[in-house]
Order: C-alpha cells, then sequence, then structure tokens
C-alpha cells in the first residue's frame, strides 16, 4: 500500500491561501462527543420515544424524521380535505416531532459548555471565503453568531444569504463583498441542512428567526425546537441513510437543491476537508464537489485517536476516491494534516492561545 504523509496543518497553509472549507461530522464531534452517536432514529428508538411511529419509520425504509413529519403532515391535509380526519396521524406526527427534539436536546451541547472552542472554531473559519457543513447541528452557527457579535467587534463577516424575514437569497454572489468596515466576507452553507432550516405548513422554507434576547440567553436550541412545536414547522436536515437517500431527501428542498446544484460546484481551486470520513454514504456530495469542479488542491484532515484507527488506510480511501474523477480530466493534488494538529478548528495554538 502506498505510504501517505500526514503534515501539521501549519505545513499546509502556511504559504498557500485556501478558498473553502467542508465540515463533516468530525469537527461536531471534536467539540462533542456525543454527536459520534450513530443516529438520532437510534437515540429516539433507545429512549422508546416512536412507540406508533416506529411502524412508519419501517413502511417507509428510512431513518430520516424529516421524511416521515413530511409524510404524516401530507396525510393529515389529504384526509382533512376529504371529510376524513384521522386522529391516528396526527398523534403519530406528534410522537415523531417530540422524539426528534428529545433526541436532539439529548446529544447537543449547551452553548456554555463548549464557549472557548467557538472562539477559536470562529477565527479559524474566518480564514475561508466558503463554508460548506454537512452537519446539522448548531456548533458552526454558535461559532459564527459570536464572531459576528458586537463584543468581537469584527462587523457581519459572516453570511449564510438567508436575509431579514429569513428567506433564502438565491442571487447571493453579491454577499461575497464585505459590508463597509468590515475586512473580509466568509459565506456559509449547509448541503444537508441544519436544525434551524424549516418548512411550514405552506412549503415555504425558511430559517427559523429567533429573538435577539434568547440568543443572548445562548437558549437557541430551545427556541427552535418551540418553533418546531407551536408553528408546526418541519426541520430540514438530512443527519442519515445512504447516499441515494439523503439526495432524494436534497431534491425534497429548494434550499438544499440550490446549495447541492449552484454551490457544491463552484467552491473554488482550493478546498479544506476536516471531519470528512469520504464514507459512500456521502457519494453524492463527492460528486457535487468534484464532477464538474475548478479543485486543484485539497487538504484532508485525518483523524488518528481511535484505538483501532488507521491513517494510512484512510488517506489510502481518500486517495481511491478522488481518483475516480480523473476520467474526467480532474487531476486534484491531495495533501493531509493532523486533525489535532495547533491552530486547526478548535484547537489550540502551540502556544496555548486562540488561532
Amino acid at each position: 500500500m502506498k505510504n501517505f504523509s500526514i503534515t501539521q496543518w501549519e505545513d499546509i497553509h502556511k504559504n498557500n491561501e485556501w478558498n473553502a472549507i467542508l465540515l463533516g461530522n468530525g469537527a461536531s464531534i471534536a467539540i462533542h462527543k456525543d454527536f459520534s452517536y450513530q443516529t438520532l432514529h437510534s437515540v429516539a428508538e433507545e429512549n422508546g420515544s416512536l412507540k406508533i411511529a416506529a411502524k412508519i419509520f419501517e413502511d417507509f425504509k428510512t431513518k430520516d424524521f424529516e421524511h416521515v413529519l413530511l409524510a404524516c403532515r401530507y396525510a393529515e391535509r389529504v384526509n382533512s380535505a376529504l371529510g376524513n380526519p384521522e386522529n391516528q396521524i396526527s398523534v403519530a406526527y406528534e410522537e415523531v416531532r417530540k422524539a426528534l427534539i428529545e433526541a436532539v436536546h439529548s446529544v447537543h451541547p449547551q452553548h456554555s459548555g463548549i464557549t472557548p472552542d467557538l472562539e477559536r472554531v470562529g477565527i479559524f473559519a474566518s480564514k475561508f471565503k466558503t463554508i460548506v457543513s454537512l452537519n446539522y447541528d448548531l456548533i458552526l452557527y454558535w461559532a459564527i453568531m459570536l464572531f459576528n457579535s458586537p463584543e468581537k467587534n469584527n462587523g457581519t463577516w459572516f453570511k449564510d444569504a438567508f436575509l431579514k424575514g429569513g428567506n433564502f437569497e438565491t442571487d447571493w454572489c453579491f454577499l461575497r463583498q464585505p459590508r463597509p468596515s468590515v475586512k473580509g466576507a466568509t459565506l456559509v452553507f449547509y448541503p444537508h441542512g441544519s436544525l434551524f432550516v424549516a418548512r411550514n405548513d405552506n412549503g415555504d422554507e425558511s430559517k427559523i428567526a429567533v429573538p435577539k434576547e434568547n440568543h443572548k440567553e445562548n437558549d437557541l436550541l430551545r427556541s427552535i425546537t418551540d418553533k418546531w412545536s407551536s408553528e408546526r414547522y418541519v426541520p430540514i436536515f438530512v443527519s442519515e441513510g445512504t447516499s441515494e437517500e439523503k439526495l432524494a431527501a436534497i431534491y425534497r428542498s429548494h434550499y438544499l437543491t440550490h446549495v447541492y446544484e449552484r454551490v457544491l460546484p463552484k467552491l473554488g481551486e482550493s478546498l479544506v476537508v476536516y471531519g470528512w470520513a469520504f464514507d459512500d454514504r456521502d457519494q453524492h456530495v463527492l460528486d457535487a464537489i468534484l464532477k464538474k469542479t475548478e479543485i486543484k488542491r485539497m487538504a484532508v484532515s485525518v483523524f488518528s485517536d481511535y484505538p483501532d484507527a488507521d491513517p494510512q488506510e484512510f488517506c489510502c480511501r481518500v486517495d481511491n476516491a478522488v481518483c475516480q474523477y480523473k476520467s474526467l480530466g480532474r487531476t486534484i493534488d491531495v495533501t493531509f494534516f493532523d486533525s489535532k494538529s495547533p491552530d486547526c478548528w478548535n484547537n489550540p495554538s502551540s502556544e496555548g492561545t486562540s488561532a
């Protein structure tokens, strides 16, 4: 097997600028270990929260909460339109939503417990022009809100293309220009959605607006799940399933479809990948990035702390995954760096300070 060199983040970035970064589940696990739990569906099953709705998940052959919630809502509306209200469907819908809320709260950290990590993540992430996060959680969102806060004096550096009112701006290229008095701009997208992206009963998709006072109280997660309950929002995020199932979920959403078709293929000439396993279940992401790409350089983080981790096997997997696009004329220079490198993601600098 080919031997791959694994270097430090400093060696990767000191003489190179990087256009974009893609964040996988390992980025969240680096901050909160509970995100390594297999699936939210597994959490709900273990908690015994899906007594009625388990049959629906089984019949649909899915573990996707958004898919089942949406199916229940459509069934409710069809029955109502036909004058045949079916209480069992409403009960199942409420059970699924409650199970999802409980599962999310059981695995998600509190803001106050990870504030130092959020500080470092915001500084690190601001070095890129574009961030695409495959994670549904609020860690990146909290980090960029903290970086953008008036106390930090960075201005509105991070932008997610959701404008006032929570509507997504499809013509977002103008947002790349820094606002007056702001030194830079980073655009943030969520190809698999997030807890704060939701669809209402009319099918309209938006970012859930949360009162400013709740940002200060660090109660964003509670505010979001309250919205799911009080206003019958269906959250839009893809956290599990095969690549084909995830792609089907993406195409059920206008926002996810736009990010998949318009953002992922245009990340620039250089891409950093942090905490992503290059798993077959995310083949659709790799296709979107590399089939029609400008990328010439890719730097991939390698995690080696697990007892059974084989860094060289992982590097070989990445190399094979990228090489499959050579037939399309794509030649990409891939380098590897240690995910625990100083100044990288939430890791302190070698001097013990933030990046």
